[in-house]
């Protein structure tokens, strides 16, 4: 199976930057020669400096220009190393930057020096969040709210989290208070319609997206969930419909690429689909699972050569993707090139032992070059991983036919037609697609703004 992909729904946690413009009082030393009237001058112009200073930077930082308000907020630090406001500030950049340790190092200097400082707590809570430390955050947002009850980006904030915690009826709460904080924005509402998403309330997930759509027209996240929620109950049509306006209003996630062009292959619009997955090989070139959908459309329309290709390109990338070396295993096998088919499909079972395909695609290149006492193991271990796969057991009833074991044989082609009566056995197509290791992640969160 594929590795997850990596995707962010959405990135609620923003940096929440605001300045009290309260800077420590300069004491700086002075001569003792130097008059008071000095000296309180002295302060006034460095009080102004520190102001300008801070002004500057967020001015920087909300345009997003990070590594340009730095320095500028080293030298408040410098001038003024109990500023409260800049710490917290420095904190924002250096989390911005990538660096989380300095970051979080920051807003604690700037929470013992100020433990009441609202806007350092949020940070310290998005920052929490961000890497993984929900509990945590929690507790921070909480106690942003014990301070502000009306504070609407983390009763947001907090609403994400409890989301994240599973946390549902929790969530809930706080995400409708959020959404009461804030009427205009979409955020809330997105969130809502995952948390009915997860308690299964489709209807209801559906509408808090096409609420949060009204107030975001080119909302592609908010699209996007639509289709999956389409396509949890197989409405495809429509899904595909909101995966393309996903894809239209936001061209930057793989993902989207993946489930349109995976509808299409369902809807049997094979051509559509492979110009969706070339675009994205050709957004995404050093990303396997790219090329690895360009090779399951190729293989749909029996363009092997295509397929071989794509394959070849996916495992050059991620070269032990069991996914990827059992589809080139088959591809290379329905092209007659047997020993390195082989090869490859032994090394996906070396890999994983409940690939189905892996074991069951082996099987059947054994069959072809005559190995039938050696692919019966294989068949057996494929019928254990899928029970109601029908195939499998038909290639079990062929090669027992041909070994002649007629009583083991007339079992085997018995459970083939049960399973065949039952409906059981599900295209291969679409098992490649609807493979849940495909779907994507809940969001990850980076941090707040203000």
């Amino acid at each position: 199976m594929l590795g997850t992909l990596e995707f962010r729904r959405l990135s609620p946690f923003v940096w929440f930057i605001a300045l009290a413009f309260a800077p420590t009082i300069l004491r700086a030393q002075q001569p003792r020669a130097t008059s008071h009237r000095a000296q309180s001058d002295d302060a006034n112009a460095s009080r102004e400096r520190v102001n300008a200073l801070l002004s500057e930077a967020v001015a920087l930082l909300r345009a997003g220009k990070l590594a340009a308000a730095e320095p500028l907020i080293r030298r408040v630090i410098n001038i003024a190393p109990h500023n409260v406001d800049a710490h917290n500030l420095l904190g924002t950049i250096l989390d911005g930057r990538g660096q989380p340790a300095a970051a979080e190092g920051e807003f604690r200097e700037a929470l013992r020096l100020n433990p009441k400082s609202i806007s350092a707590r949020a940070n310290l809570g998005v920052l929490l969040a961000r890497t993984g430390r929900t509990r945590e955050a929690v507790e921070a947002f909480e106690s942003v709210l014990n301070e502000s009850p009306g504070h609407a980006q983390a009763t947001f904030n907090l609403g994400v989290a409890l989301f994240r915690l599973k946390r549902l009826a929790e969530a809930a709460r706080a995400l409708e208070s959020a959404a009461r904080l804030a009427p205009a924005a979409h955020e809330p509402l997105y969130y809502l319609g995952l948390v009915a998403s997860e308690r299964g309330e489709s209807e209801a997930a559906v509408a808090y997206w096409q609420r949060a759509l009204a107030l975001r027209r080119d909302f592609a996240e908010a699209n996007f969930m639509i289709g999956e929620e389409l396509k949890k109950h197989r409405r495809y049509e429509g899904a595909a419909e909101f995966y393309e306006l996903a894809l239209r209003q936001d061209a930057s996630k793989l993902i989207y690429y993946i489930r349109l062009g995976g509808m299409y292959l369902l809807l049997v619009r094979h051509d559509q689909a492979g110009e969706i997955f070339r675009q994205a090989a050709a957004r995404f070139p050093d990303v396997a699972e790219a090329h690895y959908f360009v090779g399951i459309t190729a293989r749909a329309k029996a363009a092997y050569t295509v397929a071989e290709a794509a394959f070849r390109k996916s495992l050059a990338l991620q070269p032990e993707n069991v996914d990827a070396l059992a589809q080139l295993g088959f591809i290379l096998s329905e092209r007659g090139n047997f020993a390195e088919a082989e090869a490859t499909l032994r090394r996906a079972t070396s890999l994983s032992d409940k690939h189905f395909y892996a074991y069951y695609d082996l099987g059947r290149l054994l069959m072809k070059t005559g190995r039938y006492e050696e692919s019966l193991p294989l068949f057996r271990r494929g019928a254990a991983i899928k029970p109601d796969n029908a195939g499998v057991h038909y290639q079990q009833f062929i090669a027992l036919t041909r070994l002649k074991r007629k009583d083991e044989a007339e079992r085997e082609l018995a459970i083939f037609k049960r399973l065949e009566a039952a409906g059981k056995t599900r295209r291969r197509d679409a098992d490649d697609i609807e493979n849940p290791d495909h779907s994507p992640p809940v969001a990850q969160p980076p941090a707040e703004q203000k």
